[in-house]
C-alpha cells in the first residue's frame, strides 16, 4: 500500500493517497483516470500501485499541471496517457482517446496547492496578484468575468457559493470599484472586501477567517464553473465505469460535498418516484453502490503534515 508522504512534492500535496487506493482497488491488468492530475501525486500512486500493466489516463485543465505530469511521469511511458481538458468532459475525452470502460475514476476536486501558492494565477487574497483565478485556458479571467456578469448574478455567487451574509452589498461594490477603473489586482479587491465587511472575522461565525476567503471562493466557483463540472462528472460515472468497478470523489467544502453525495445517493436508487406514489412506475434501476456510508476524512498523520487536507471529504461507489 502506498505511503502519502512519498507522493508529496513542492508543487502540490494529494490528499488521502492511501484510501484512494484502496477504495478504487487499484491493481494490475485495470485501467484507470484521474480527472484531476494536478502535480501528478495520485496519478503516481495509482501508477505505482498498479505494476507493472495498470494503464492510467490523467487528465487536468490546467496546462501547468499537464506539463508537471509529464515531466514528472515521463518513465511510465504506455502505460500513461496526459490529457489537457476538463474532468467534466470525461466521456468524450475518454471516447476520443479509446478509454472505455475503465475500472475506476478518482476526482480530487478544488484548487492545487500550486495554484494557492502562485500569486500569479490570482487565487489568493493573501498574495497581489493580477485578476485572473482561471483553473485553464477553457474559462474566462475573473476580470473578463466581471465585465459582463450581471449585478443580481454576482449577488447570487457570492450569497450561495461564497456564503456570504452582505452579498448585496458586496457584489455591488465590487462592480463599482471594477468599473470606475479602481480593480486591477487581488488586492484591490480585498481592499473592497474590507471595505464593506471589514478585515476581522466572519460576522457572526465561530470560524475566524478573513472575509476575502469566502468572496475569492466564490468567484472561483463562478469563473471555472466548478459546480457544473464536478455535477457532469458524477453524472458520468455510470457511462465510464464498467460494472464492478470504483469511482472515488474527493471535494472540499460542503457545496462540492453535497453534490457529490445527492447525487450518489440519487444513482443509488432502484426508484426515483415521488415518495407519495402508491405504486413505482418509473421503472429505474440503481447504477451503483455506495461504498462511504459517511464521508472519509484524513487521519491525524495525514492532518499534522498537510493541514490543507483537513477540509477535505471523500466518498466512493461501486458501478452496478
Amino acid at each position: 500500500m502506498p505511503n502519502f508522504p512519498q507522493y508529496a512534492t513542492d508543487y502540490h500535496t494529494p490528499i488521502m493517497v492511501d484510501e484512494v487506493i484502496r477504495l478504487l482497488r487499484v491493481r494490475p491488468q485495470a485501467r484507470f483516470i484521474d480527472g484531476t492530475a494536478g502535480g501528478g501525486g495520485h496519478s503516481a500512486a495509482i501508477l505505482d500501485a498498479g505494476a507493472p500493466s495498470a494503464q492510467l489516463l490523467s487528465i487536468d485543465r490546467d496546462p501547468e499541471a499537464i506539463a508537471q505530469v509529464r515531466a514528472r511521469l515521463a518513465d511510465a511511458g504506455e502505460r500513461l496517457r496526459v490529457v489537457q481538458g476538463n474532468y467534466g468532459d470525461v466521456e468524450r475525452i475518454c471516447a476520443e482517446h479509446d478509454f472505455l470502460p475503465v475500472d475506476g475514476f478518482l476526482v480530487d476536486a478544488g484548487v492545487s496547492s500550486h495554484q494557492l501558492d502562485e500569486a500569479e494565477r490570482g487565487f489568493s487574497f493573501r498574495r497581489p496578484g493580477p485578476l485572473d483565478m482561471r483553473m485553464g485556458p477553457d474559462a474566462p479571467s475573473l476580470a473578463e468575468y466581471l465585465a459582463q456578469v450581471e449585478p443580481t448574478e454576482l449577488m447570487r455567487v457570492l450569497s450561495v457559493y461564497g456564503e456570504i451574509r452582505s452579498a448585496k452589498r458586496v457584489a455591488l461594490a465590487i462592480l463599482e470599484a471594477f468599473e470606475a477603473g479602481k480593480l486591477h489586482t487581488t488586492v484591490d479587491l480585498t481592499a473592497v472586501v474590507e471595505d464593506i465587511i471589514g478585515a476581522g472575522a466572519r460576522g457572526g461565525g465561530k470560524t475566524k477567517i478573513h472575509p476575502a476567503t469566502l468572496v475569492f471562493q466564490g468567484l472561483r466557483i463562478a469563473v471555472n464553473r466548478e459546480l457544473d463540472t464536478l455535477e457532469a462528472a458524477v453524472r458520468a460515472v455510470p457511462q465510464v465505469v464498467r460494472p464492478g468497478g470504483r469511482a472515488v470523489f474527493i471535494s472540499f467544502h460542503s457545496l462540492e460535498d453535497r453534490i457529490v453525495k445527492h447525487a450518489f445517493r440519487e444513482m443509488a436508487n432502484d426508484c426515483i418516484c415521488p415518495p407519495d406514489f402508491p405504486v413505482c412506475g418509473c421503472d429505474e434501476r440503481a447504477s451503483v453502490k455506495i461504498l462511504t456510508s459517511r464521508a472519509v476524512v484524513a487521519g491525524e498523520a495525514e492532518l499534522a503534515q498537510n493541514p490543507r487536507a483537513r477540509s477535505a471529504r471523500l466518498r466512493a461507489v461501486e458501478v452496478l
